[in-house]
């Protein structure tokens, strides 16, 4: 079972600090998402139900994360291939490179990860 697209966003806060409070992660996304500390609450409740988060009680309730970062991100990637490109690579990355303008050193490092292939 994965993430929505909101989940995301709060896995985001707690892969940066970890544990956070929920007042620390809603004034994380306050500006972005602009989430009420209930909508807050209730989507920390579904993921923990997922296991994505660890809820530890205490004087304040501290929300850990619990799913790595990197192996999510790889499931997420995979997900999208299948899904949206149906296994086409190239096309993904041709689709991603056209649509963000690459800054020169990341021309650069997408080139060299390139030649790694060959």
């Amino acid at each position: 079972m994965g993430l929505s697209e909101n989940e995301w966003y709060i896995m985001q806060v707690l892969w940066e600090k970890s544990p956070s409070t929920l007042r620390e992660i809603c004034n994380a996304l306050q500006r972005k998402k602009g989430w009420t500390k209930h909508a807050v609450s209730s989507f920390l409740k579904r993921m923990e139900a997922k296991g994505a988060v660890l809820v530890k009680e205490g004087k304040v309730k501290e929300y850990y994360a619990v799913w790595n970062r990197k192996e999510m991100i790889e499931q997420e990637t995979h997900s999208v291939l299948e899904r949206v490109y149906s296994g086409d690579l190239l096309l993904m990355v041709s689709n991603a490179v056209k649509q963000q303008e690459l800054t020169k050193d990341e021309t650069e490092e997408l080139k060299r990860l390139l030649d790694t292939i060959e």
